[in-house]
C-alpha cells in the first residue's frame, strides 16, 4: 500500500496499529492533492482486490480494508513539547477522516469521502472510474450533524 500511496504523490504521516495516516499535497503543496488522493483510493482498492484474489486462491480468508478521503485546512509539522514531538497532521480534517474511515463498517462500504472532497478533485481533473453513490446528510458517529458522503468503493 504504501508505493502506491507514493506513487500518487501521497506521504506517509504514520502507521496507526493496522492503519496508515496518508497526506496529499501537505509535504510538497500540489494543485491535484485532492485528484492524486482519489486516484490513490482507486488504485488501493484494486491492489486490495488484487491481493483478495491471491488470498483466495490460496484458501485464505480476504481482508477487508476501509479507506475516507477529507480536504481542508490542517495544521502540520512537528506537534508537541519538549518531552514529546511528533511530525503530524491535526485538524477537524483528519478528525472527520478517521470517522468516516471507521464508518466504513457501518455503510458497509470499503472507502468512503466527503462530497466536498470528491467535487474539489474533479475540479482537479480525477475522474471516477465509475459512477460513485452520493448520500446525504448521514449520520456519523461522532459529527454532531449529518455528512454529505460519496461511496467511493462498497463492499
Amino acid at each position: 500500500m504504501v508505493p502506491i500511496i507514493q506513487d500518487h504523490g501521497g506521504n506517509i504521516d504514520k502507521f496507526l496499529g493496522d492503519g496508515i495516516l496518508a497526506t496529499f499535497g501537505a509535504v510538497l503543496p500540489s494543485d491535484r492533492y485532492a485528484a492524486d488522493a482519489m486516484q490513490a483510493v482507486d488504485a488501493l482498492i484494486a491492489a486490495a482486490d488484487e491481493w483478495n484474489t491471491d488470498r483466495a486462491a490460496a484458501g485464505r480468508p480476504p481482508i477487508s480494508i476501509g479507506m475516507a478521503v477529507v480536504t481542508g485546512r490542517i495544521i502540520f509539522g512537528a506537534v508537541g513539547d519538549d518531552t514529546r514531538l511528533e511530525y503530524t497532521v491535526i485538524g477537524d480534517p483528519v478528525n472527520l477522516c478517521a470517522k468516516l474511515e471507521k464508518h466504513n463498517r457501518t455503510a458497509a462500504s470499503r472507502a468512503l469521502t466527503t462530497c466536498d472532497a470528491f467535487d474539489l478533485a474533479e475540479q482537479q481533473g480525477y475522474h471516477a472510474p465509475a459512477t460513485r453513490e452520493r448520500c446525504a446528510a448521514v449520520a456519523v458517529e461522532g459529527v454532531p450533524t449529518g455528512v454529505d458522503l460519496v461511496v467511493i468503493a462498497s463492499r
